[in-house]
């Protein structure tokens, strides 16, 4: 019995020191980068193909030409920037089409003669936090025209969009 109790006691005795503490805190650092928002201006915004004849294969429109749509995009300067863009554009008259295979290149050196093709990312140009732009153009062509392409004016609409 003796026994018994002493065992008791010191399980008793240091029981009070195995308990866990009535309260405890810890803390977690918070961080976040706040990105400048992205717009995007156009000058120039109509692509003027001119007069093209039926039958014929006209010449391309070469963006790094003076008198093409040409986008600017400005965000949060050396930031990588996805692009989206038609590679292709219908033009409709009434009752026939003709597709418009787009030549859309850029720099983000502002240099119009110096664009490239233009991938999935852009660059912009400068360094976070100051304010960064890449500038694009648009050119491309009709290909070759039927002879029975049906006369009129043609119209259609290039969409181009960037997120981060």
């Amino acid at each position: 019995m003796k026994k018994l109790m002493l065992a008791l006691v010191i399980v008793l005795g240091t029981a009070a020191i195995s308990f866990a503490q009535p309260s405890a805190s810890q803390t977690a650092t918070i961080n976040a980068y706040i990105e400048k928002g992205l717009t995007m201006a156009v000058s120039n915004a109509t692509l003027n193909l001119g007069n093209l004849v039926a039958g014929t294969t006209p010449a391309a429109v070469n963006p790094h030409s003076g008198t093409v749509p040409h986008f600017t995009v400005t965000g949060d300067g050396g930031h990588t920037v996805n692009i989206t863009f038609d590679a292709s554009v219908m033009l409709h008259t009434t009752g026939d089409s003709i597709a418009f295979t787009t030549d859309f290149e850029g720099d983000n050196t502002a240099s119009q003669s110096g664009a490239a093709a233009i991938s999935a990312t852009i660059q912009l140009s400068g360094t976070s936090p100051a304010a960064g732009t890449y500038d694009a153009w648009l050119g491309g062509n009709v290909g070759a025209i039927s002879a029975s392409q049906t006369p009129g004016s043609y119209t259609g609409t290039f969409h181009v969009s960037v997120n981060y």
